[in-house]
């Protein structure tokens, strides 16, 4: 007796097939729902998808892909950091020199973008720093004035002692006067120096903090990579999504 085997239909084979690969689309769309999918080339040239970068792969060019397979961002490869080995004692202060710097000028900008919101709040503190100098400057000019009225005074006693001799108090107090004139004169000068300087760094600060806060070509903008903790310290900057 011959066994004759069963065969799906082709017909019916066929819906089989589309039907158990619409179940595994829709497992692999509800898998990838909620979590990023993301693409990267190996050191091989091999092109490479997870859900998650493993760990030889955060350094490399990679993208973020949405459920459509559409690029929704791109990482850059991390460039390699060069490290300048000093050749002499001279080479490693200037070394240490430059390091310093760099990270003066982080806290700078750290400093910049968490005091002010806005380049109104700068020009707010450059009015305010001016007009307190201004202030100064006014008591200045006007002690100079009540000294140089009391000096006019002193010298008109003077004459009428002629031909007799001025009384050394008389001359004391006229020495003192011109002693202080010329202190409160430098003085003067030196807050108008300050006062200069003042506009000049103010200006300064706008500038960087247009620079620090300009949106990037992405849509991004420069801020701080850490919280704003009293005292801290910046190593860094990152870009932040606007959109």
């Amino acid at each position: 007796m011959t066994e004759h085997a069963h065969s799906i239909p082709f017909g019916l084979s066929q819906r089989w097939l589309g039907a158990a690969a619409g179940c595994a689309l829709l497992v692999f769309t509800a898998q990838y729902a909620h979590a990023a999918l993301y693409k990267w080339t190996d050191e091989r040239g091999v092109v490479h998808y997870s859900d998650q970068l493993p760990a030889d792969a955060v350094n490399r060019a990679s993208y973020e892909l949405n459920r459509q397979a559409q690029t929704v961002r791109k990482t850059e490869q991390a460039r390699p950091v060069v490290q300048h080995v000093p050749k002499n004692d001279t080479d490693e202060q200037k070394l240490r020199e430059a390091q310093r710097e760099q990270m003066l000028a982080l806290r700078r900008d750290k400093a910049l973008i968490e005091s002010y919101a806005n380049e109104g709040e700068i020009d707010l503190a450059k009015s305010r720093a001016i007009a307190t100098i201004e202030g100064q400057l006014q008591s200045a000019e006007g002690l100079i004035a009540q000294m140089s009225k009391r000096r006019v005074d002193l010298v008109n006693q003077e004459a009428t002692y002629a031909p007799r001799p001025v009384p050394g108090g008389i001359k004391r107090e006229i020495e003192t006067i011109d002693a202080e004139l010329g202190r409160q004169k430098d003085y003067i000068d030196a807050k108008k120096r300050e006062s200069a300087t003042i506009a000049e760094r103010y200006e300064a600060d706008k500038l960087r903090f247009r620079e620090l806060t300009a949106p990037s070509p992405s849509g991004a903008v420069v801020t701080s990579d850490e919280p704003r903790v009293a005292g801290g310290q910046r190593s860094a900057l990152k870009l932040t999504s606007t959109r």
